[in-house]
Order: structure tokens, then sequence, then C-alpha cells
């Protein structure tokens, strides 16, 4: 059905169809969420391709397209909307996002969203900033591209290299997306050991991440810093003690290096099955005013519940617009809540 859409997607902006027809739609917020753009000419990565969201050219396109179409909505702005503050001035807000921490949301994204006056919120994983070390579905990635074998067995289970790597590899993320943690700490040794694969050298990790030096630049310049929790593990894995330290430490942390007030969080991998109440309770009580899901659609006005704010990724142009200005017609409905 997806590609369906996107068919029919592409072909309706062709015909300039959302432009007319969006006219009289109820007022929507649309959080778009980033973690990684292609520079030009890249064509693939050590690591997960999977994080890789657009190529820049579309990623400019994107926000071109959001600065002429929507009202953008900043830090401030989004928390007013979400506190009741304020009530949307247009049909179609937006706000913009990037999860991680990778560099070239610093040194391909900041550029575009400067000279466009656009300040998005980067949300930060502080273990994975702090330690240089890239996130478990990095590794596994790395792991499996790098293996001589056809095939791996991995706790029972067989995987499928080669030309079957990209869903060899989903298989795997998602035991660690939705195991209990304790059961996914010795995963990735075990994935080495399996592969026959050294994991990647300290210093080809951290270059493919932001500095402290980098994520203070983007506060200077307007830009907002949320947390992403500590260690980036799926939170609904973790023990209510383990959430509560991973929530409120990764606050206290960014305060300490970024020198401002950490007000916005989004939680690790971020959808229905990831986090839950508790974790939500625990967001509330550790200071945040809003926090975020991810892939969990578009926000209807007024926000109901500001510590479950849709966002909805970026990978399509054109399925993006179709989603937001025929949202009906495209079989999708506006989400308060993930």
């Amino acid at each position: 059905m997806g590609g369906k859409r996107l068919k029919l997607a592409r072909l309706m902006m062709a015909m300039g169809l959302p432009d007319l027809w969006s006219r009289g739609s109820s007022a929507t917020l649309l959080v778009l969420n980033y973690h990684r753009i292609r520079a030009p000419g890249q064509t693939s990565s050590e690591f997960d391709d999977g994080v890789y969201d657009v190529e820049f050219d579309t990623f400019c396109r994107q926000m071109q397209w959001l600065r002429s179409s929507t009202e953008v909505l900043d830090e401030p702005g989004l928390l007013d909307l979400a506190s009741g503050r304020r009530m949307p001035r247009g049909e179609l807000l937006s706000a913009v996002t990037f999860d991680d921490g990778y560099i070239d949301c610093y040194s391909l994204a900041k550029p575009v969203l400067d000279k466009l006056d656009i300040r998005a919120i980067f949300f930060i994983p502080v273990e994975i900033l702090k330690s240089r070390r890239l996130g478990w579905w990095d590794i596994a990635a790395y792991l499996l591209k790098k293996s001589k074998h056809s095939r791996v067995t991995i706790r029972g289970g067989t995987y499928e290299l080669g030309t079957s790597l990209p869903e060899s590899l989903k298989r795997i993320l998602n035991i660690f997306k939705l195991e209990p943690a304790e059961r996914t700490c010795s995963l990735l040794a075990e994935i080495a050991a399996a592969c026959g694969v050294e994991p990647p050298a300290a210093d080809r990790q951290g270059a493919e991440l932001m500095t402290w030096e980098q994520v203070g630049d983007l506060r200077k310049a307007g830009h907002a810093i949320g947390s992403h929790a500590l260690s980036h593990r799926p939170l609904a894995t973790l023990t209510a003690d383990e959430q509560s330290v991973e929530i409120h430490e990764s606050r206290r942390e960014l305060q300490r290096v970024v020198g401002d007030d950490i007000r916005s969080f989004a939680y690790p991998v971020g959808g229905p099955r990831h986090f839950n109440e508790t974790s939500v309770s625990l967001v509330r009580t550790a200071g945040y005013q809003q926090a975020f899901s991810f892939n969990t659609g578009i926000a209807g006005l007024p926000i109901t519940d500001r510590y479950r704010i849709a966002r909805e990724s970026a990978k399509s142009f054109e399925l993006l617009k179709a989603k937001v200005l025929l949202p009906g017609f495209m079989g999708l409905r506006s989400k308060t809540a993930a």
C-alpha cells in the first residue's frame, strides 16, 4: 500500500492538486524528523543505511517548501502551542527535528536551516556523543556488512547476508528494540563473533558524530538541544529505575554541557512499543515540557498530550506533502498522540 500511495502522491504533486485541495483543511502540525542526510554523490555507508532519511538535494527542497508553505515553529513556538498559550495563525504548522547527533546534521543540515531561518530541535543521546561510540544499530549493520560469510547464526536464528542483508539487519535490530535490555547487553559481541568481524575502531565511529563544541554551535545559532536519553536503549526494555536514570541524568548532563535549560525529550526509537506509561510519567516529572514519539503520524490541533507529540519521517518528499495536505485522501488520519 505504501508504494501505491507514493505513486499517487507523485502524480498529484505533478498536477499541482494538493495546493488546490488543501484550502479549508483543518489545522495540523507536521513535526518532521531526520536522523541522517546523505551527502551528494554518497551511495552507501559502512554503517546503517536505514537511518539516512533523504539525500541532501531533497532535504533542501523540503526545507524550502516548509518555509514557503507552512508556518515553521521553533522550540518556543512549539512549547506555546503544546501548552495552549497560542493558537495557530494558519492551517498548516510545522517543525523540524533531528535525532542521534550525527555529523551530517551539523555539516549539511545546519547551513540550510540557518539560510532559511528555520530553527530546529536536535535530540542528543548523551552517552553516544560522550563515548564517541556509535549506537547498536550502526555497529550491528557494520558487522553484518563486513562479514565474509553468506549467512550467520545468532541465538539459534539464521540470518542470510548478501542481497538479504537489509532484511536480516531489520530482524536483528528488532531484538534490540523489543527484548528486555538485560537480554541484549551481550548481543553485539555475539554478532561480532558470528560474523568473524571486529567492531570498527573508535576514531572511525567518532567521525560519524558531532562534537560537543558543534552541539554548542547549534545552540548559539538559535537551534534547540533536546534529550534523546543517555544510551538510546528503548525505554520500554528497561526497568523503571533504569528509565529514570536515562531520562533524568541525560537532562542534567545536557544542561551542564550546553549551559541552558533542556525542555524537550524524544523517546529513543519512538514507536508505540518502545516507550510506555512509566516513560511518559518520568519525562514529565524530570522537568521536560514536551516529548515526541517517532513515525507516528501528523498531530491534530489542539494538542491534547504534549508528552506524546507525533513526528513523521521525511523519507519521501512527495508523500510528505500529500500526507499533510490530503490526509483523508491518502488514507491517513491526524494524530494527537503516539
